[in-house]
């Protein structure tokens, strides 16, 4: 695998210096993905519109150090052409790659990408690859502490990308962390600083986006209105005797926080708000720590507070399973006419499974029209 990504690394490092496409670069704890799509979905409305030339998004969480030059080069024209198989992908990408380079294959004038990291460098290695003209940070927060050890560990490693945009670029930054003054210190460029959480900000950030790039408000708002969130983060969908929430694609302490605040903020009069909460993953030693902080939040968020996974034992929920399994198997028995319900957990909660099954009860009183909201 190691091998591999530094093969596509050196390809893509290749096709950028040839092609030199406008790169958004996207980073943060919370809201990467939703932010990622977002903007992409706005610019992709003005491809045909004579506003800007073709654009690629990270898809499908490609944001490490081979799903990103994977981006760069397989994803660069046609989604479908992507083939995860990784001798194929080393035997189709230097074929790929002089093909781009020497101008046989279209390539995108924008890319917008997502910038992961799970260890200290980690983003300014991508960086060094794809030098991005636009940076964003959503917010920082509590993630991959295993390897970046503390919230100012985390923010020096997501400011590698700040520090990359030149003069001429832009950098967004959420101010919804304690690190804003850091980051802002460490840009070369123009600082545009952004409130809100979540959908919210990224909407802001987009608007942002679009207008340094010349796009007229009414297409910007057209876009931002026609926009769904990405599937198990923050979608909301409403029925004729329930909520659900859906945020089950992954989770951190902060996020955790946004979305319980979401599950108070938008609980109809009337309407009992549920939590049902997995395990936070990648916390380290201080991960009993933040479960129990979690917990107390989520106490004065919620009316009913159910926990899966093993550290989810420490949120002292009213009821606790051992698994995403289990509680997708009991929960039927827990819920009630009229409930918001919340769910959330990391990845490896499998919280999904819990979804499907509140949803499969929500079928059959489904009304005519459920409505999909962007949180």
């Amino acid at each position: 695998m190691k091998r591999l990504a530094a093969f596509l690394r050196f390809l893509a490092f290749l096709v950028v210096r040839a092609r030199k496409p406008y790169i958004i670069g996207i980073t943060g704890s919370v809201g990467k993905t939703t932010t990622t799509e977002m903007i992409a979905f706005v610019l992709k409305r003005c491809e045909g519109k004579g506003l800007v030339g073709q654009v690629c998004c990270t898809e499908n969480n490609m944001n490490d150090d081979l799903g990103l030059p994977a981006t760069l080069l397989l994803f660069s024209n046609l989604k479908e052409e992507y083939v995860p198989s990784r001798f194929i992908t080393a035997c189709l990408a230097p074929f790929r790659a002089l093909q781009i380079i020497v101008g046989l294959r279209p390539y995108p004038k924008i890319f917008v990408l997502e910038y992961g990291t799970s260890r200290l460098g980690h983003i300014a290695r991508l960086a060094a690859l794809a030098r991005p003209d636009i940076a964003i940070v959503t917010t920082i927060g509590a993630a991959h502490l295993e390897r970046l050890k503390s919230l100012e560990g985390v923010a020096r490693e997501k400011m590698a990308l700040v520090q990359a945009v030149p003069p001429t670029g832009l950098a967004i930054l959420g101010t919804e962390h304690d690190f804003v003054p850091l980051l802002k210190q460490a840009a070369q460029s123009p600082v545009i600083l952004v409130e809100g959480k979540g959908t919210e900000f990224a909407a802001k950030a987009a608007r942002a986006i679009c207008r340094h790039l010349g796009i007229p408000d009414a297409i910007i708002d057209e876009g931002l209105k026609a926009f769904k969130t990405p599937k198990g983060r923050m979608n909301i969908q409403e029925f004729q005797d329930m909520s659900v929430i859906d945020d089950s694609y992954n989770a951190n302490p902060t996020s955790m926080k946004y979305g319980l605040d979401m599950l108070a903020g938008t609980a109809k009069p009337g309407e009992r708000r549920v939590a049902v909460l997995g395990f936070m993953a990648e916390l380290g030693e201080q991960g009993p720590q933040y479960h129990k902080e979690i917990g107390t939040y989520a106490r004065n968020r919620a009316d009913l507070l159910i926990g899966f996974g093993d550290l989810a034992r420490l949120y002292d929920a009213d009821y606790w399973f051992e698994n995403s399994e289990s509680c997708a198997a009991e929960i039927s028995n827990l819920l009630r006419p009229h409930d918001r319900i919340f769910i959330k957990g990391s990845g490896s909660a499998r919280g999904r499974k819990i979804v499907e099954r509140v949803l499969e009860m929500a079928q059959p009183s489904r009304a005519d029209s459920v409505k999909e909201t962007n949180g």
